[in-house]
């Protein structure tokens, strides 16, 4: 879901695998934007990557590209969660409905949810469960 850095195109080609297709980089304005068609994908993923403050931007952005219907899967950190109703309310309220969760690692959690339509709020609506927690490391 995210764009490839500028570092990405510049770096060496591994043996065999052929050349790099360049494109131009995005506008600084549109960095959470992929360049893909509207209702263009069947599965987006989150893995580990829902680490900026603008959470919201990511999922909202994740619902214009999935074909209805379509599967968001999230995977993160479980020290994160400050509370995971509260975080699964908030991304039903963009659009999507949960289909799975488990929250049985003590390290990581994992959802499943459906593409239902269009975010149900407005732009400006808050939604607090997007606001996770910095991640917590153990030493071992």
């Amino acid at each position: 879901m995210f764009e490839e850095p500028e570092w990405a195109e510049a770096a060496p080609v591994a043996a065999g695998l052929g050349p790099v297709i360049s494109r131009p980089p995005p506008a600084a304005s549109s960095q959470n934007k992929v360049p893909l068609e509207d209702e263009s994908v069947d599965v987006a993923v989150f893995c580990l990557s829902l680490m900026g403050t603008n959470i919201r931007d990511f999922l909202e952005e994740a619902n214009r590209v999935l074909k209805p219907g379509g599967l968001l899967k999230v995977a993160e950190v479980s020290s994160r969660f400050e509370d995971v109703r509260t975080f699964l309310r908030a991304v039903t309220k963009l659009g999507f409905k949960i289909v799975s969760k488990d929250l049985t690692n003590s390290h990581f959690f994992l959802f499943d949810f459906q593409k239902t339509g269009p975010p149900l709020v407005g732009a400006k609506a808050q939604l607090s469960g997007l606001q996770l927690q910095p991640c917590l490391y153990k030493r071992r």
